[in-house]
C-alpha cells in the first residue's frame, strides 16, 4: 500500500471547506513480549492567506500496544493496537474536545473518525535490524491523513522499508560525544537525522541520544531537535522533541502559508 504525504495546508483547507540499527533489535523481542507506548502532542500553528490570519492549536495523545505474536526466519511479527486517543482542537473560533473513553458525539465528523481508530489492529513483520518488511494496515474509513493532520497528530503510518517507531537508529555500545547520521526517504519526503550520544544517569541501562533532524518534501519543510532515552536494545523509553514546520500551498490561485511549532513527549514501557 503506497503512503502519500499530506501537506498541513492541504489538510486545513480541505477540512475548513479535518528496532535498533543492529541485529540486537530483533533480539530484544521474543514471542509474547508486549510494550505500551503513549505519545503526547501539543501544537500551535498560524494559517495565513494574505492579510488574513488564523490560529490553530491542538493538544493530543495516542496510546498503542505492541505485541509479539510470532517469528519469521529474519525477525518477528507484531500486532499494534490503538488503545486510547484524546484530542482538543481550538481553531476558527471553535473548540472540539474528544476522549475515546467517553461517549462520542456522532454529529462530529472528527470525533467519529478518531473513534474509528480505537481498537484498530495493524500487523507488522520486522527484520533483525528493526526495519518493517510487511504491513497489514486496514485503511481508515473516516480517519484520513488530512483529518489526522488537522487534528494535530503526526503522520506515523507504518511503511515497509522504514524503521519501527519503537526503536532509534542506535548501535550499542557508543561513547559519549559520538555522532552518526541516519537518512531515509518515502516518495518525495527526505529525512536526515543526526544522533549524538549524551551523558546518561544510568549508563549501564540507558543511553541518552541528542537528535537533530531535517525533513524536506515539496511544499513542506521541518526541523526537529530533541533527546531520546534508549535502553540497551535501542528501544525508546522516553522522548522529548520540538519541531518547527513551514508549509506553502497554492489553492485556486491563492497562496496559503502555515507555520507550526509541535512539542512531542513519548513514554514506553514493557508490560509483559
Amino acid at each position: 500500500m503506497k503512503v502519500k504525504r499530506i501537506s498541513i495546508v492541504s489538510a486545513i483547507m480541505i477540512l475548513c471547506t479535518c528496532l535498533a540499527g543492529t541485529a540486537k533489535a530483533q533480539g530484544a523481542f521474543k514471542q509474547g513480549d508486549e510494550y505500551s507506548k503513549t505519545t503526547y502532542i501539543h501544537a500551535s500553528g498560524v494559517l495565513q492567506r494574505g492579510s488574513q490570519q488564523y490560529n490553530i492549536n491542538t493538544a493530543s495523545s495516542i496510546s498503542k500496544t505492541y505485541r509479539v505474536t510470532g517469528t519469521t526466519s529474519d525477525g518477528v511479527i507484531l500486532t499494534v493496537t490503538t488503545t486510547r486517543i484524546t484530542d482538543t482542537v481550538d481553531a476558527f473560533g471553535k473548540k472540539l474536545t474528544y476522549d475515546s473513553g467517553k461517549l462520542v458525539d456522532t454529529g462530529s465528523y472528527i470525533q467519529v473518525a478518531l473513534q474509528s481508530l480505537v481498537g484498530k489492529v495493524v500487523t507488522l513483520s520486522i527484520n533483525k535490524n528493526g526495519i518493517i518488511t510487511d504491513v497489514n494496515d486496514p485503511d481508515g474509513k473516516f480517519a484520513t491523513d488530512t483529518l489526522m493532520a488537522f487534528a494535530g497528530f503526526n503522520q506515523d503510518k507504518f511503511v515497509a522499508g522504514k524503521r519501527l517507531d519503537l526503536f532509534a537508529d542506535y548501535q550499542s555500545p557508543k561513547k559519549s560525544g559520538e555522532s552518526w547520521v541516519s537518512n531515509s526517504s518515502v516518495d518525495d519526503e527526505k529525512i536526515s537525522t543526526t544522533y549524538t550520544v549524551g551523558i546518561a544517569d544510568e549508563p549501564e541501562k540507558y543511553t541518552n541520544l541528542l537528535i537533530t533532524s531535517t525533513t524536506t518534501a515539496g511544499d513542506q519543510n521541518s526541523n526537529t531537535n530533541g533527546v531520546l532515552i534508549v535502553d540497551n536494545w535501542g528501544v525508546i523509553i522516553r522522548g522529548a522533541m520540538k519541531t518547527a514546520t513551514v508549509s506553502y500551498k497554492l489553492i485556486n490561485n491563492a497562496p496559503y502559508a502555515f507555520s507550526r511549532l509541535t512539542e512531542v513527549l513519548e513514554s514506553c514501557k514493557k508490560i509483559n
